[in-house]
């Protein structure tokens, strides 16, 4: 009777480590709000045991999210009274709505955190306007933050920046700077850097066109950028530049003050003749691309001015959003861009014969990628429309189309449930994954 009433004996389960850190290692992402939540999460893990701790630190530290002027001294306490995380520390993201005042923690950042970040990567700044509500709101700033139109840097903010010598990506998002050249400064500062990302990047005032500062950068992606600063930003980083992504129709900023030099400026919009490596080239197309009546007389007159070295030239076409389109729709503006593209093929020095024949040995290539995100039961319907877009690339085998599900709502068609139409089955299509 005792023996039945006596408590059961449960053996505890335990999962070897190194199982729980691969869980561990899946609190990562590139999205700044799924950050904050990870941070929580791992936060709590690192308190769970000794064996847990170290991996849930680097994972902690590795990517970390800074909201204002006072997490900002926080990260900086914590970096003193432990030393050995500082190496941990990869990536940083300024993020809020307290970057355009006069609290901003950008301003302070490369002070407060000079020598404390010897193996950070990458830097990302990134405005949140009071307006915005996808971003969690933080306690309510002091009265002495009062707001700006613009970030306030000292003059020698990218002296004290240039301390972070292994910073190799910069992503700057819905910024305003008082000047072109204060923006051109803080790249020049980045001795390492490689790639820039500007999105809805604003200046108040330009300058002319500056000569070449960047001949390490290899990357430049510019989203919803004025012309005019798209201008300057490819004419500054143009030498070494291997891979360019613009969204076109490009932005126009009715407030922008800018000096324009007929004699120095590029009627058209963007000159490319001083990329002379420059062998990719990203176009995302927005809904108004042919609308508003500009955009495909400077896409063509920027492939006018595109001479490079490289054997093989590659365009890649996408539509952004891509939950801004019908299939169809995009699918028409394919049909214009097709019609540019064409022409710019038949004007290579080698161009292709009527059959799809290259020209002689060890002439240039051109090669043409269109991104599109859709279901499996689409791709036929797909690559039929753009075998008739752009047929002598097709002919050639340099159409390529890289083809995936959608993985999000951003990425699915206004129309993303119709059944697609009967097609009669063709040559499968040069599918990649980029």
């Amino acid at each position: 009777m005792d023996g039945d009433l006596a408590p059961a004996r449960h053996t505890i389960s335990r999962f070897p480590v190194e199982v729980c850190e691969n869980i561990i290692d899946l609190l990562y992402s590139v999205d700044v709000k799924d950050q904050v939540e990870h941070s929580r999460a791992l936060h709590h893990c690192a308190l769970v045991c000794r064996a847990w701790r170290v991996r849930s630190q680097r994972n902690l530290f590795y990517s970390v999210v800074l909201h204002d002027l006072a997490a900002l001294h926080r990260f900086a306490a914590v970096l003193d009274n432990g030393p050995h995380l500082r190496d941990y520390v990869h990536e940083v993201t300024l993020i809020g709505r307290t970057l355009h005042t006069t609290a901003s923690p950008l301003s302070v950042f490369p002070v407060v955190l000079h020598g404390k970040l010897p193996r950070l990567e990458e830097l990302t700044i990134n405005h949140v306007r009071e307006d915005e509500s996808w971003y969690p709101r933080t306690p309510v700033v002091s009265e002495i933050a009062k707001p700006l139109q613009y970030l306030p840097l000292h003059p020698r903010f990218p002296h004290f920046l240039s301390a972070f010598k292994n910073v190799a990506r910069l992503f700057v998002i819905k910024v305003t700077f008082l000047h072109l050249n204060d923006f051109v400064r803080i790249v020049n500062a980045l001795p390492a850097l490689q790639m820039l990302y500007c999105h809805h990047v604003r200046w108040r005032t330009l300058g002319p066109l500056p000569v070449s500062t960047r001949p390490n950068l290899d990357e430049l992606q510019l989203f919803d950028v004025d012309i005019h600063c798209v201008q300057r930003l490819v004419s500054a980083c143009g030498p070494r530049l291997r891979t360019l992504t613009v969204s076109m129709p490009f932005f126009h900023d009715a407030e922008l003050l800018h000096p324009v030099n007929p004699t120095t400026e590029h009627t058209m919009g963007i000159d490319l003749s001083l990329c002379s490596t420059l062998d990719r080239s990203y176009i995302w197309l927005g809904p108004e691309f042919v609308s508003d009546g500009k955009s495909l007389d400077i896409l063509r007159a920027m492939l006018d001015t595109w001479q490079c070295v490289a054997p093989l030239r590659q365009i890649a076409l996408a539509a952004v959003p891509q939950s801004d389109f019908t299939r169809q729709c995009f699918a028409d503006l394919l049909v214009t861009v097709g019609r540019v593209l064409e022409d710019w093929l038949r004007g290579s020095p080698a161009p292709l014969n009527a059959d799809g024949e290259g020209g002689k040995q060890g002439s240039e290539r051109r090669r043409i990628v269109v991104y599109t995100y859709d279901w499996e039961v689409w791709q036929t319907w797909w690559w039929t429309h753009l075998r008739g877009c752009f047929p002598t690339f097709a002919k050639s085998g340099e159409l390529w189309m890289s083809y995936e599900p959608p993985p999000n709502d951003r990425l699915k068609w206004q129309d993303i449930d119709t059944p697609p139409p009967i097609i009669p089955t063709h040559v499968p299509p040069t599918t990649i994954t980029i």
